[in-house]
């Protein structure tokens, strides 16, 4: 009998060690600004901004200069719409850490959407500048295309694409510019590859109709075409207003045809 009763009075102190040991622990990861950071990125990851927002918070009130964080509350923050909010963020953050180029870049995605084109594409080549950051050079690439400086835009482009080969949003832009040059085949070469990472996207699907269509081959135009309307009737994106401009732009091209 006495015997089971050590035994046991061991346990009852075991388990209260390992009580003690947990709480102890749980009150150091709540004093570690990593960890409150870590948990912001789960949130995030989950599209759970606010509550993201609220482990940044308790992450930079423990350590005010933690970069990363300071980096992903301006993503947060331009989720939500605080363009400047966002841009503080973002500024500090590369204060902190001049060699972060994702600070850079997305430093430069709060300027574009405030409107400041000269400011976005400074630090758009800086993060460039740092490590060749494909989503640097892809985000110049946009800029140049849209500004008609097509060998500059495809020189980007091509550059994000040599980083990462695998970029939808990259293989369309590079065909897209290499349509604006007349490279009709290579633009479609461009968006065949696009289709074999996400098969049947829509704008994409609509782009390489439209450089068929370029090419004169009405049969080829109108199948995709007719396939980009199947697609957007079955399948609706999370944008109603995107997917009816869409639809007007393919009956356009239908009617084109067919006259």
């Amino acid at each position: 009998m006495k015997n089971k009763t050590a035994l046991l009075l061991i346990a009852i102190a075991a388990i209260a060690a390992c009580t003690t040991a947990e709480q102890r622990l749980a009150a150091q990861r709540d004093q570690d600004p990593q960890y409150q950071y870590e948990k912001a990125v789960v949130c995030m990851n989950a599209s759970l901004t606010d509550e993201a927002l609220k482990y940044l918070a308790l992450a930079l009130s423990l350590d005010p200069n933690h970069y990363r964080a300071l980096n992903l509350r301006g993503l947060a923050l331009l989720m939500k719409g605080s363009l400047a909010e966002a841009t503080a963020s973002f500024e500090k953050c590369v204060q902190l850490a001049p060699a972060f180029s994702d600070g850079y870049n997305n430093l430069g995605t709060a300027l574009q959407e405030k409107g400041d084109a000269a400011g976005a594409e400074a630090a758009f080549r800086r993060a460039f500048e740092i490590d060749a950051n494909y989503n640097a050079s892809f985000n110049l690439a946009k800029i140049f295309y849209q500004l008609g400086k097509l060998d500059e835009a495809l020189d980007y482009v091509q550059r994000s694409l040599r980083k990462f080969p695998r970029s939808l949003l990259a293989l369309n832009l590079q065909g897209l510019i290499l349509e604006s040059q007349n490279k009709l085949d290579e633009a479609i070469a461009s968006y065949e590859a696009a289709l074999h990472i996400v098969a049947d996207e829509p704008n994409v699907l609509f782009n390489q109709a439209v450089a068929y269509y370029k090419k004169n081959d009405y049969e080829k135009t109108k199948s995709l075409m007719e396939k980009v309307q199947r697609l957007l009737r079955e399948k609706p994106s999370a944008n109603p207003a995107q997917d009816a401009e869409l639809k007007k732009r393919i009956e356009e091209v239908l009617r084109r045809i067919a006259k």
